[in-house]
């Protein structure tokens, strides 16, 4: 009977798991291939950037949305919403591929897909797993998807090297219908609860609030709008956000509650997973470039550039979650803040004709950094809320990170732009402008990482008083 339950929960994993596999797949393949995107539709590094931002914004403005759906449908059908969706747009962009309006639109809808998919994906885990084994549970899930950016940005580079797009797009459509037969088969139904009532003015500013936030910023490098026009978008993007939150707060089942974030464990947890988050973002837009525009390697070499990261990421993601469910101090998640910063900085740092082993070193010490924080730092989170608020602090923990992400991508492509070509008007090479840039732009990155180690070193001394707390607890009950 044991036997029967635990491969009931483990199936529950893998189907879970297949869905957000093909969605990962193709996301970290479409991240390095930036400047494929440039020469094939022969369009500017900024709107090229949009395949990837138009895929964070749209997962962005999907997020919130998410436990209304929920609310409508059940878990399971909203997560089956999502896995048809994506499956859908695949086969669309395989068969208009070479239309660079049709793959726009298929970024962007396989974003709704993601902002369906991500917030629930763990929680229907955490509904089949209990606390004492989430750690565990949630390294397994990180060191599972690892798997699909080992092979997306390698993948993703050979067939554009070898092949087409389209061969891309096609590639998830089997993904997607297995994992579509395969969760409609493993997981529970949820009965709708239909709490929530249709709030149209709430979601037409949480849509339009993100919709003009990114074109604000996507504005700024135009040369036919000014920057009043664009400052415009911003402001008005600004005000429609506060008057979003402020129209929730009133109500009494709001789509997200933003008053979750009065837990501090939580909400300095969410701060931290969204500096992560937009870093990892932020190194998968520049690294790709500086691989590709400095170092002349080859796309499907720039891919294999990224298998370092992610098998050290899902070993020590898995040790990272059994440290953290052996109630062991968490000092560990600090030391992958380090290393994820001294890994991104030193980019900064090493000379054109750089050996590749050092890029190898480098890419897996980011592995490792990461490996050890990212899911650690959302799992605590997580279990400092009630079990009746985790699917809504999923979701508003996610809104945030991919909000954030997208400003940051946005901000890194429109300062490389114009700070490249600046240079290039001074009297600088184009080489040695985009070298230069890029190398900023690490050094930002890096330093965006760091101010957030003092927030991890709270958390872990909270945590380790929480610890002696609950010893001395036990220890007087056992007397």
């Amino acid at each position: 009977m044991e036997f029967l339950l635990k491969w009931k929960k483990h199936s529950v994993l893998l189907a879970i798991f297949l869905g957000a596999f093909s969605l990962v797949l193709t996301n970290s393949a479409f991240n390095i291939l930036l400047p494929t995107f440039v020469r094939m539709y022969d369009i500017s590094t900024t709107l090229a950037s949009w395949m990837m931002i138009l895929y964070i914004v749209a997962m962005t403005m999907t997020m919130p949305l998410t436990s209304l759906i929920v609310d409508r449908l059940g878990r399971k059908q909203t997560y089956l919403l999502g896995i048809g969706l994506f499956g859908l747009f695949s086969i669309l962009g395989g068969l208009c591929y070479q239309y660079v309006q049709v793959v726009l639109l298929v970024r962007f809808m396989h974003g709704v897909a993601a902002g369906i998919m991500i917030p629930l994906s763990l929680v229907l885990l955490f509904d089949f797993y209990e606390p004492e084994v989430r750690g565990k549970v949630t390294g397994v899930w990180g060191m599972l998807l690892t798997i699909a950016t080992v092979i997306g940005p390698t993948l993703g580079g050979v067939i554009i090297q070898v092949g087409e797009l389209k061969h891309l797009f096609w590639l998830n459509v089997p993904f997607a219908l297995l994992s579509l037969v395969w969760c409609t088969i493993q997981i529970q139904s949820y009965v709708p609860l239909k709490r929530k009532n249709l709030h149209f003015q709430g979601i037409i500013l949480i849509i339009c609030s993100i919709a003009l936030l990114s074109l604000g910023i996507q504005f700024f490098s135009s040369q036919t709008i000014s920057k009043w026009g664009a400052s415009l978008f911003l402001i008005a993007g600004v005000m429609m956000l506060v008057r979003f939150i402020q129209k929730e707060n009133e109500k009494q089942e709001p789509f997200i509650r933003y008053t979750l974030l009065r837990n501090p464990i939580y909400a300095l947890s969410v701060m931290i997973s969204a500096v992560q988050d937009a870093v990892m973002f932020g190194v998968i837009f520049v690294l790709p470039l500086m691989f590709q525009e400095v170092f002349q390697l080859s796309p499907s070499l720039t891919g294999a550039m990224f298998i370092p990261t992610a098998i050290f990421t899902s070993l020590f993601v898995w040790i990272g979650g059994y440290f953290l469910d052996s109630g062991k101090p968490l000092y560990f998640i600090a030391y992958g803040i380090v290393l994820m910063t001294l890994s991104i900085s030193l980019f900064a740092f090493i000379p054109q004709e750089v050996p590749l082993f050092v890029l190898v070193l480098l890419m897996s010490l980011r592995g490792m950094g990461n490996g050890l924080s990212d899911m650690t730092i959302t799992t605590i989170g997580l279990n400092a809320l009630p079990e009746e608020d985790l699917h809504e602090g999923s979701a508003l923990s996610n809104t945030i990170q991919r909000l954030f992400s997208s400003f940051t991508v946005m901000l890194l492509a429109l300062y490389y732009d114009i700070r490249w070509q600046s240079m290039v008007q001074s009297g600088e090479t184009m080489e040695a402008a985009k070298w230069l840039t890029l190398k900023e732009e690490c050094i930002a990155l890096g330093c965006l990482l760091f101010a957030t180690l003092p927030l991890v070193l709270f958390i872990v001394r909270k945590n380790r008083r929480k610890v002696d707390i609950d010893a001395g607890n036990r220890r007087q009950s056992a007397v």
